[in-house]
C-alpha cells in the first residue's frame, strides 16, 4: 500500500538544508549511505500532481514531467556553486521511495512511499537571535501548518561551534513549541550535522577511510552536542508519552572524490566547488569525481524509521566506549 510521508527540513541559513536535498537522489543512486547494500532503496523525484493523485489517476506523461521540475533546478544550482536557497518562503519537493531488497518485514509490507519534503528558509524557523528579517504572516502560517502536519522533522545544522552560533536560542524555542503543541503528527526527529567533509581536509586519500568509520562519526556527534542547549529538550520528546524517536547523524553534500578519496572541495576554484575536469561541461563534469556522503540518511530514517550504521540514538550517545587513538586527528 502506498504511504505518504511529510518531512520538514529546518535549520539556520547556509546550514546545508538545500545542499542535502539537492544531493539526496544521487546519494541513494550511488549507495553512498550507511544502510546495508542489500536494502537497495530507490528514490525518484516526482511532480506534485503525482504525489497528490490516486494511483488510478496517474497520467503516463507524469513519468517525464519532472525532468524540468523544481528539483532538477535545485540540483543544477547546487552543481554550479552550491549556494543556499535565497528565499523568505518554503519550497516543497516530492519523491517516490521504494525498498527493493532485504528489509525488516514491517518495512517491506509497507510502501512504496510518496514523500513531501519541505525546505524552509533559515530566517523563518531558525533565525539568528536579534536578527530583524521581515517575514510575511502568511508564510509563517504556511510553515506552521506544514510543521504540524509533518510526520518527521529534519534539523540540519552546520558542523560549527554551537556555543558561538547566534541561532541556538531560536532552535531551542522551536523544539519547545513542537513539544508543547497539541495535534502534531510528529513521529521522528533527525538532527544532522552537515559539512562533515571539512573535518578531513588534511588527510588526503585517507579521508574517506576515516569518514566511513561510524565510531568516528559518533565521536564527532558527542563532541559537538556537548554545547547543545536544546539537547535535553529533544530527550524530553522521546520520554514516555512523547511518542517521538530522535536520531543524530552527519552528512556531506560535497562528499569525497571518486578514486582519490579526498574531500571533494576544489582549492583551484573560487568559493566552494566540487572537483571537475577542465573543458568538460554538463552532468559529466559535475558527477565524474563526485560522491555525496550520507545525505540520504536523515530522509530515509525520517520516512522508514530504519536505523543505519550512522544514525545514533540517545542511548548510543550516552554509552561510554573506549575511543580509538585515531580520534586524535579530529581534536
Amino acid at each position: 500500500m502506498t504511504e505518504k510521508v511529510a518531512i520538514c527540513l529546518v535549520g539556520p541559513k547556509k546550514g546545508g538544508k538545500s545542499s542535502l536535498l539537492a544531493s539526496l537522489t544521487d546519494c541513494v543512486a550511488q549507495s553512498a549511505f550507511g544502510y546495508s547494500p542489500r536494502l537497495r532503496p530507490s528514490l525518484q523525484a516526482i511532480s506534485q500532481a503525482e504525489f497528490a493523485a490516486e494511483p488510478a489517476d496517474l497520467k503516463r506523461a507524469d513519468l517525464f514531467s519532472i525532468d524540468e521540475g523544481d528539483y532538477e533546478r535545485l540540483k543544477h544550482d547546487f552543481a554550479e556553486g552550491g549556494v543556499a536557497t535565497d528565499t523568505l518562503n518554503t519550497y516543497e519537493y516530492y519523491f517516490r521511495l521504494s525498498v527493493n531488497g532485504e528489509a525488516p518485514p514491517e518495512v517491506v509490507t509497507r510502501g512504496p512511499w510518496l514523500l513531501e519534503v519541505v525546505d524552509s528558509a533559515g530566517e523563518i524557523a531558525v533565525p539568528p537571535d536579534g536578527g530583524a528579517v521581515a517575514i510575511l504572516n502568511d508564510v509563517k502560517a504556511k510553515l506552521a501548518r506544514q510543521l504540524l502536519e509533518s510526520e518527521a522533522l529534519v534539523i540540519v545544522l552546520p558542523l560549527v561551534r554551537l556555543e558561538d552560533s547566534a541561532w541556538t536560542g531560536a532552535l531551542s524555542r522551536l523544539i519547545d513549541r513542537m513539544a508543547l503543541t497539541k495535534g502534531r503528527k510528529l513521529k521522528r526527529v533527525v538532527v544532522v550535522f552537515s559539512q562533515y567533509e571539512r573535518l578531513f581536509t588534511r588527510l588526503g586519500p585517507s579521508a574517506f577511510t576515516y569518514a566511513c568509520d561510524p565510531a568516528i562519526a559518533l565521536h564527532v556527534l558527542r563532541k559537538s552536542l556537548r554545547a547543545a542547549p536544546w539537547l535535553d529538550r529533544l530527550r524530553a520528546l522521546e520520554q514516555p508519552g512523547g511518542g517521538v524517536s530522535v536520531r543524530y547523524t552527519v552528512c556531506s553534500a560535497y562528499g569525497f572524490t571518486k578514486r582519490f578519496q579526498n574531500p571533494n572541495m576544489d582549492p583551484h576554484q573560487p568559493g566552494e566547488r566540487r572537483f571537475r575536469r577542465a573543458g568538460i561541461e554538463g552532468h559529466r563534469a559535475y558527477s565524474e569525481y563526485w560522491r555525496p556522503f550520507l545525505t540520504a540518511e536523515p530522509i530515509l530514517y525520517a520516512a522508514l524509521g530504519l536505523d543505519s550504521a550512522f544514525t545514533f540514538s540517545h542511548a548510543q550517545l550516552d554509552a561510554r566506549t573506549e575511543e580509538k587513538s585515531a580520534f586524535s586527528i579530529l581534536a
